[in-house]
């Protein structure tokens, strides 16, 4: 009788890493599903995988199981970190009677990153051009920063949270046929630390001016 196999550990997903315990593995007979932390769930059919093998990074401290999958609305990397052996791992996942049955020939063809150079390049261009004019700005009226301090923290979080949520904004931004499943775990941690700072920066930057005026 299959038994429900859950467990405990990191994970791998495109260009973000989680350290355990940020995932969990949750096998059923019908699906396999991989929950990180501030990256989002992904779950995958039995037609939506092609094997599930050992992945061995560095024995004991870098080990665990790779999902090879052809869900292209997700990353093609997708690795689930563990304390104990992999093997434990794979056995759990058999005993739920979870059975790949993707066909190698349904793989996405997937030639380079997802983005496109030029959005890249005048995303990076718009970025200096902020700071630029905050340096003029804050040349202008020393020894306090104002709020234009803020401006490339304000531009890199709207420009991720954007691109997370905006289909015109995907268009512009992604290569003809890729999809915003391929870095959105990427996006959601740049989000989350731009908003962050964002954050903390505005709490300085306000008690900075109460001090002054007090």
């Amino acid at each position: 009788m299959p038994q429900t196999f859950i467990t405990t550990g990191g994970a791998r997903v495109g260009w973000t890493n989680a350290t355990w315990p940020l995932a969990q593995l949750l096998a059923t007979p019908d699906k396999l599903t991989l929950s990180i932390r501030l990256l989002g769930t992904y779950s995958f059919t039995p037609d939506q995988v092609l094997s599930v093998e050992r992945y061995v990074l560095i024995p004991v401290l870098g080990w665990g199981i790779q999902i090879h999958h052809n869900n292209a609305d997700c990353p093609q990397h997708v690795i689930f970190w563990c304390l104990g052996s992999p093997d434990k791992v794979l056995q759990g996942i058999s005993n739920s009677n979870f059975l790949p049955i993707a066909s190698g020939s349904t793989l996405p063809r997937r030639n380079g990153i997802a983005i496109r150079w030029s959005a890249i390049v005048i995303a990076v261009a718009l970025w200096n051009a902020l700071f630029f004019l905050n340096s003029i700005h804050a040349s202008r009226v020393p020894p306090h920063p104002g709020p234009f301090v803020l401006a490339p923290l304000l531009f890199a979080f709207a420009l991720f949270v954007g691109t997370l949520t905006s289909p015109r904004l995907q268009g512009i931004i992604l290569k003809p046929g890729r999809s915003i499943g391929e870095i959105r775990p990427f996006l959601r941690l740049l989000a989350f630390i731009s908003g962050l700072l964002l954050v903390i920066f505005s709490i300085l930057l306000v008690s900075g001016a109460f001090n002054q005026h007090a």
